[in-house]
């Protein structure tokens, strides 16, 4: 084996160590060991190579090669123990720091906010997120580049044919939002550097082995003091706020998969709040409601209802035939008096009692709950279910008896056949007749018993699906494919139990308010009750004002769009002739009166219209969302909408005195 050879500033350092015996291994002790292990390993193999070629070609000894790798890997990692020390200490005493989890509202109102940062927009490192805007959002982006569809008879493109807009491009062109990437992204906000840093982690939730992702927003700043924190987060929240004081926002509780302790709320809808003058019902009635839900809200009402041992509760039940306007005086209160509505629904499949329970303990000190059609939820109390038994098993009894009967007299008939046979063999043929008649009879008579059966066949194996649910203990089984609907004892509990929620306005809404349980209207639990009728002849005179009046909110974005059809070019038409007739623009004392902005009729006019309206209109018997409907399919024409009217109302009530669900005239 050749003894490898060294370079001559190495070769006296090499004679020094072999002569006073201080080399780090025995001469030839590693070229032995390196060849020994070649013959075990193919990677010794190509190690003992590399080794080899090191020492002849570059004259250095592979051994100090690997004990000067070692040392700087050693280095590394005392430098980067160092370097985690000295962060630690860093952030410990020097960073302060605040986590917000993605469930949290706070979370939604800082992405907002920095989505809005320059220095966030130009980062290298950004998440894309796309922004699904409402109908009511204002988009001038989508207002300046509207898309125009002809539509014309012959399939030719014509000037004057038909204007309609086309959305297609509207998706592909609304901007996404940016958002800091998954990591750590950093951005000065009022004179203060802060750092921004987002992670993902996969936690087991649940009683089942189920890996969901979790993630976390971190900010920190240099300092010993949590107030620029605090400032930032008040900031994003004024923001927030500032976009969405003017809305009302609603909440469905999440699906099942995803509700956790701290977040059992989503945000399904956030709409503008509706004005109180839009919504009909006798303003005394309406007042005294307003003025019942201040006193109710009042910081100091708390106090006074603890005072007293009141439980701090309030509800109100609107019944009242469809389309008087319950629901919508519900979302108006909660825009009155800037408070969030929360909808649960009891015939949620997803929603047990004990989530009934979970969810009313999870609202806030302020809002409305809203329960709509609580007549349609199928409350009942246990002794009516255990009566409808008692009923379903008496009626097979009584079906049993008289078919029993049935079958006793058909013998009996075919006996006296029998012998009337023997005795008169001339009226076979007219026997015959009558029994071919009388099978016919009993045949449909066997087949109303054996319907009778079927039903009360279906019935007990419907009861044995229900008792299959329970053990004998009274738990469910398979609860996961089971449904079980919230009963009354457990929404009463919800309602104003031992651990209910107090603070909250419950409102529940109904047409037929004779079929709830007495327990459930009671004083205590239902404390105001508002009736809603059907229009009036002065409340349609209001609508009809209401629907023509010119918007006071209203914004003008981009350019007014002109429709040309067959239709709007007769009531443009129109529009000409009664604009430039005296009843549309007249003078008085030297003064000239416009007509409305894109109507045919001054409002001294529409005056005049709305009263006639009103008096065409029967009390009591169109809803409010009738003469809506019809309004709207004649909202830019109001003299036409009172020529119109007439017909419509014949129709309506004849459709009302038949019962008919088709509109011959809309």
């Amino acid at each position: 084996m050749n003894k490898i050879n060294f370079p001559p500033f190495l070769q006296g350092h090499e004679a020094n160590l072999t002569a006073n015996g201080s080399s780090p291994f025995p001469p030839g002790m590693m070229d032995s060991f390196l060849l020994t292990a070649g013959h075990a390993s193919p990677l010794m193999q190509l190690f003992l190579f590399v080794y080899r070629q090191i020492g002849a070609q570059f004259g250095l000894d592979p051994s100090l090669l690997l004990t000067l790798l070692g040392v700087l890997w050693g280095l590394s990692k005392i430098f980067s123990q160092i370097s985690a020390l000295v962060q630690t200490f860093i952030s410990r005493y020097f960073i302060c720091a605040m986590s917000i989890t993605e469930h949290d509202h706070i979370y939604s109102q800082m992405m907002n906010f920095l989505a809005q940062q320059r220095e966030i927009a130009s980062d290298r490192y950004l998440m894309a997120q796309t922004v699904w805007r409402s109908a009511w959002e204002e988009e001038e982006e989508m207002a300046n580049n509207m898309v125009i569809t002809l539509v014309s008879e012959g399939g030719n493109d014509d000037e004057n044919a038909p204007k309609y807009l086309n959305f297609a491009s509207q998706v592909a062109k609304s901007t996404p939002r940016y958002v800091p990437a998954l990591g750590t992204t950093g951005f000065w906000h009022d004179g203060t550097y802060f750092r921004v840093s987002r992670k993902r982690e996969s936690l087991m939730m649940g009683g089942f082995p189920t890996m969901k992702d979790v993630e976390e927003v971190r900010i920190s700043c240099f300092g010993r003091d949590m107030n620029p924190i605090k400032r930032l987060l008040a900031d994003a929240k004024s923001i927030y706020y500032h976009d969405t004081k003017q809305k009302t926002t609603i909440y469905r509780p999440r699906n099942k998969e995803q509700r956790r302790e701290s977040s059992l709320w989503q945000q399904v809808a956030r709409r503008p709040i509706r004005p109180m003058s839009t919504v009909v019902l006798d303003p005394q009635e309406k007042h005294e409601v307003l003025r019942d839900v201040n006193e109710y809200l009042h910081p100091r009402t708390p106090s006074w209802y603890a005072s007293r041992g009141i439980p701090l509760r309030r509800g109100y039940l609107f019944h009242g035939p469809p389309g008087t306007g319950k629901t919508s005086f519900s979302f108006a209160l909660a825009g009155v008096f800037g408070i969030d509505i929360y909808v649960i629904s009891l015939q949620d499949n997803s929603v047990s009692e004990e989530d009934l329970a979970a969810l009313f303990t999870r609202l806030p000190r302020r809002c409305v709950v809203l329960l709509e059609d609580i007549d349609t939820a199928g409350l009942r109390r246990p002794h009516d279910a255990d009566d409808e038994k008692k009923e379903d098993d008496e009626k097979p009894a009584k079906d049993e008896n008289v078919t029993d009967k049935d079958k006793q007299g058909d013998e009996g008939e075919k006996d006296d056949s029998k012998t009337g046979k023997d005795e008169k063999k001339s009226k076979k043929k007219k026997k015959q007749k009558k029994q071919k008649k009388e099978e016919e009879s009993d045949s449909e008579s066997d087949s109303d018993s054996s319907s009778s059966e079927e039903e009360s066949h279906r019935r007990r194996r419907r009861r044995r699906s229900k008792k299959e649910r329970y053990d004998e203990f009274g738990k469910p089984i398979n609860s996961v494919l089971a449904f079980e609907p919230i009963s009354l004892s457990g929404l009463l509990n919800a309602i104003d139990g031992v651990a209910s929620h107090e603070g909250r306005i419950l409102i529940m809404t109904t047409n037929k308010p004779e079929s709830l349980d007495e327990a459930l209207i009671r004083p205590g639990r239902v404390d105001v009750q508002v009736g809603f009728k059907n229009a009036s002849s002065g409340q349609a005179t209001e609508l009809f004002h209401r629907m023509y009046e010119p918007s006071r909110t209203t914004k003008v974005i981009g350019k007014a769009v002109t429709f040309k059809d067959s239709t709007t070019s007769k009531t443009a038409s129109k529009t000409k002739t009664a604009s430039s007739s005296p009843q549309s623009t007249s003078s008085q004392n030297g003064v000239v009166k416009q007509p409305i902005a894109g109507l045919d009729v001054t409002a001294e006019a529409l005056k005049e219209i709305s009263e006639q309206f009103g008096q065409l209109i029967p009390d009591g018997l169109l809803s409010p969302a009738q003469i809506q409907g019809f309004l709207l399919k004649r909202k830019k024409t109001p003299r036409k909408a009172l020529e119109d009217a007439p017909e419509w109302i014949e129709a309506a009530l004849k459709q009302k005195e038949s019962k008919s669900k088709v509109m011959t005239v809309q």
